[in-house]
């Protein structure tokens, strides 16, 4: 395979389409997966909705201030007159 990328053509320009950094991947490998790990998990011990009713970790709370800008709500027709609210954060 290292041959093959890097000594022909049609090698560097598929190996150019690759992308560097897998889209799964251990967080300790990569910057931005360790940026979404901390919010998911300031997200997990503060973002409180319904009937989601105890306590967060109060040494998080600033961290949640800062995540709550990112948060968007958008409408969706569904059918001629029924509307569905989606939530970019939700309880699952």
């Amino acid at each position: 395979m290292d041959k093959y990328f890097k000594n022909t053509a049609k090698g560097r320009l598929r190996s150019s389409l690759v992308i560097p950094e897998p889209f799964f991947v251990h967080s300790d490998l990569t910057t931005g997966i360790q940026v979404v790990d901390l919010m998911a998990y300031v997200l997990s011990w503060n973002f409180r909705v319904g009937g989601l009713n105890k306590l967060g970790r109060e040494e998080l709370n600033s961290y949640l201030e800062l995540l709550k800008p990112l948060i968007y709500r958008t409408i969706r027709e569904i059918g001629d007159v029924q509307e569905h609210v989606i939530w970019s954060v939700t309880v699952v």
